[in-house]
């Protein structure tokens, strides 16, 4: 009996180190608290083009989100899986949860209320990479963009404070 109970353990051990680094892609930035006022609400989105990378950058009202970012095929459209039509010949999808365009599904007092008012579909014609984003969900508190761009290349996230920023970077190299 000791013995299954020990190689038990170790299955166990094995599956918890195996989930906890299975998606590196998911991080905590240092420091980041989890949001006491609920997800964090989108702000603003900027586009443009800096020496060598292409920058997409998600502003955000509250906690700084968590992510996780991938090259796909087709974005697809969060709980539907319909495609999401984009610019570009390869496709990042990105997911940032506890973010959300609109709040009012956790407050109670609709003073409280806030709501992204800008677009959630934008071209970017002029740009060496980054050819459009758009929204592709927004559901209980994960929040999903797809970025079209002109070809797959090496990209970077960063997670930044003060204010609450997602930054994708992609290489011009």
């Amino acid at each position: 009996m000791r013995v299954i109970m020990a190689v038990l353990a170790l299955f166990l051990v094995g599956s918890v180190a195996s989930a906890s680094t299975a998606t590196p892609a998911q991080v905590r930035a240092p420091g980041a608290i989890p949001n006491s006022d609920g997800a964090a609400v989108l702000s603003a989105i900027r586009v443009g083009s800096h020496p060598g990378h292409d920058r997409v950058v998600f502003e955000f009202d509250g906690a700084l989100p968590t992510y996780h970012a991938v090259y796909v095929d087709q974005v697809t459209r969060d709980g539907s899986g319909e495609p999401v039509s984009l610019r570009g010949n390869a496709f990042l999808q990105l997911t940032m949860h506890n973010a959300t365009l609109d709040n009012s599904f956790q407050v109670t007092d609709p003073r409280d209320v806030r709501r992204y008012e800008g677009p959630r579909r934008i071209a970017t014609p002029g740009l060496p990479l980054v050819r459009e984003l758009a929204e592709a969900g927004d559901f209980e508190a994960d929040l999903t963009f797809g970025i079209g761009i002109d070809r797959q290349t090496p990209f970077r996230v960063l997670l930044l404070t003060s204010p609450t920023r997602v930054v994708v970077d992609f290489s011009h190299g």
